[in-house]
């Protein structure tokens, strides 16, 4: 089946799903909407001068901020949608832990629109995966929830296998910077047989300090890939930078 079709049917599917069961917004319950125009106007998008790799607000013009300078990440860029507050936190958690799996369909046209704005040469579609002992508790990987819709709206190869988790981590919600980073260490493993030589879309629902995206982009490395383009809903904004 060509990903075009792909496309067509698993569009059909969500279009007959909300007509069948009538989806609730995510944001304040108005029946009828995934998420309602009310609602989606209270969404901060990203806008300005960011840094043109980890996508950090920047005060300047352009360029690169200064942690990227000194100690550049193992992707080439992560780019964000929007500001982790207010609706698009409800959505995300709503697409986390409630089985709001119509979000992730929803969020993956937004994803997309951000893509084709960048100039990037990609060739696979592969979501941060959870563990067997995650999925098993949920039943779900929100991120694959984006990253499947995605990589067929972009017309390219979708590859869940190509990255596995090959240990259980704790929850990162209530930890430091500092402590996200040792937990998700040496917590991922691409296989070279489908990243090799690839430039590699790398789907994630929200990035916080970027650690988990810093240890994915390791292992596609390791494992040989060629380019590693991130991208999230969301992220926290910390203070704009001034150099």
């Amino acid at each position: 089946m060509s990903i075009r079709i792909a496309e067509i049917i698993y569009k059909g599917f969500w279009i007959a799903l909300d007509w069948i069961y009538p989806p609730v917004c995510a944001g304040c319950g108005e029946p009828g909407y995934r998420l309602c125009d009310r609602c989606r106007e209270q969404i901060e998008f990203i806008r300005g001068n960011i840094c043109q790799i980890c996508g950090q607000p920047l005060a300047k013009t352009s360029g690169i901020c200064h942690d990227c300078e000194i100690s550049p990440p193992p992707y080439d860029a992560l780019r964000s949608i929007a500001k982790y507050e207010g609706v698009i936190r409800e959505c995300i958690h709503s697409l986390k832990y409630e089985n709001n799996q119509s979000l992730g369909e929803y969020f993956s046209r937004e994803l997309m629109t951000c893509i084709q704005a960048e100039d990037w040469s990609l060739d696979v579609v592969i979501p941060v995966p959870l563990s067997p002992f995650r999925i098993k508790e949920r039943g779900y990987n929100q991120s694959a929830l984006l990253a499947k819709p995605l990589a067929m709206g972009l017309s390219l190869r979708y590859q869940p296998h190509g990255l596995r988790r090959i240990r259980n981590t704790q929850s990162q919600v209530e930890l430091t910077a500092v402590e996200r980073r040792r937990n998700v260490a040496g917590a991922f493993q691409a296989a070279p047989e489908i990243v090799q030589g690839k430039n590699i879309l790398l789907v994630d629902d929200v990035t916080t300090t970027g650690a988990t995206l810093y240890e994915c982009s390791r292992a596609l490395k390791v494992g040989g890939a060629n380019g590693i383009y991130c991208i999230t809903i969301t992220r926290p904004f910390h203070d704009v930078a001034v150099y």
